[in-house]
């Protein structure tokens, strides 16, 4: 039984995101202020004993006060959804969307896990391509209300949106977020029968889905939803945007240009989300922070990262000019907009 008190952050991976695991689990415990406390919860596909050993080796240095468990997800999960293949059944007929494949099945556990934790109240699910770069007490004193979700927006709604359309969300709805960082009240999913819900929609809708769980997840629960302060699911395609972002503009992607700013500057969870993923050599304006974290992991010894190749090299002195003119950017909005440091920053 794990630790009352203790804040309760769930990662879901199979064998193959062993290393982005242990780069993520392991930024989030460097980062816990004194008197924080993680329950560190893998929910796992077939992850084997050696490599969950391995997760822990890893971790041993900052440990502390924290746990850390597995809960084996794959004979947990109802037949009615063949997450193998991202398979949905509508109308009793086994319907694939054309981009099926590129999720794992593991990325449809947090949609249960409400049932899968029944004695935790709240959770935050992060994906294992996100890094922790504060402790997250703040986050976790979010005011949810009657909430489901607590999550950072991606886009506004508005009539015939791209998603809105697609989905069916009514544009009252605050607009569609990534489900890569959410804060969930798992009390709310279990006496509104929210997971249900949610699969409902995938079947529903099953034709129309492009991010399936996502996707599911943002039309079941487009009115149940806290919003969070950018810095909570920030990446650095935003941060870039800032170069060209007009600071006059009301909404910046859904933030304001001052919530924008302070994301930009003090994020306290990273997303690095899209193709360029962290653990190979790549150009992102980000990579040296995630870099540094995999050193400090253990899980590589020396730079450059694997990978390495000519196109991303002459990419990376292609853009340090350009992220040198953002950062000078981001420093005269700041002071402009009034940005003010969090203090877990």
């Amino acid at each position: 039984m794990p630790d009352s008190t203790a804040h309760t952050v769930v990662y879901a991976s199979d064998a193959n995101g062993l290393l982005p695991l242990t780069v993520a689990a392991y930024s989030l415990l460097e980062h816990a202020a004194p008197g924080t406390r993680y329950d560190l919860c893998v929910l796992s596909d077939g992850i084997p004993l050696n490599k969950q050993e391995s997760l822990h080796e890893h971790l041993a240095p900052v440990m502390g006060p924290h746990t850390l468990r597995f809960i084996e997800v794959a004979d947990k999960l109802p037949e009615d959804v063949v997450l193998g293949e991202q398979w949905v059944l509508k109308d009793g007929v086994q319907v694939r969307p054309t981009t099926a494949r590129k999720w794992p099945r593991v990325a449809w556990s947090r949609v249960y896990l409400a049932e899968l934790m029944p004695e935790v109240h709240r959770a935050l699910y992060l994906d294992i391509d996100t890094l922790v770069c504060a402790d997250l007490s703040r986050l976790f004193a979010t005011d949810m209300g009657n909430a489901a979700l607590g999550v950072v927006l991606e886009h506004e709604s508005y009539e015939g949106s791209h998603f809105n359309k697609r989905l069916d969300i009514p544009p009252s709805c605050p607009g569609y977020f990534n489900s890569g960082v959410l804060l969930m009240n798992l009390d709310a999913f279990r006496a509104d029968h929210l997971t249900q819900k949610v699969l409902d929609f995938a079947r529903s809708h099953a034709e129309a889905l492009t991010s399936p769980d996502q996707d599911a997840l943002n039309g079941a629960l487009c009115d149940r939803l806290c919003r969070l302060h950018p810095r909570w699911n920030w990446h650095d395609g935003l941060t870039r945007l800032i170069l060209r972002a007009d600071p006059k503009a009301k909404l910046w992607r859904g933030h304001s240009p001052k919530l924008s700013i302070e994301a930009a500057l003090w994020p306290g969870v990273l997303h690095y989300q899209g193709r360029y993923k962290p653990w190979r050599y790549n150009h992102r304006m980000e990579r040296d922070r995630y870099e540094q974290t995999m050193l400090h992991a253990g899980v590589i010894d020396h730079l450059p990262l694997p990978g390495f190749n000519l196109p991303d090299a002459l990419k990376r002195l292609f853009y340090a000019p350009v992220y040198a003119l953002t950062r000078r950017r981001i420093a005269k909005l700041a002071a402009q907009l009034g940005a003010e440091k969090p203090a877990d920053a």
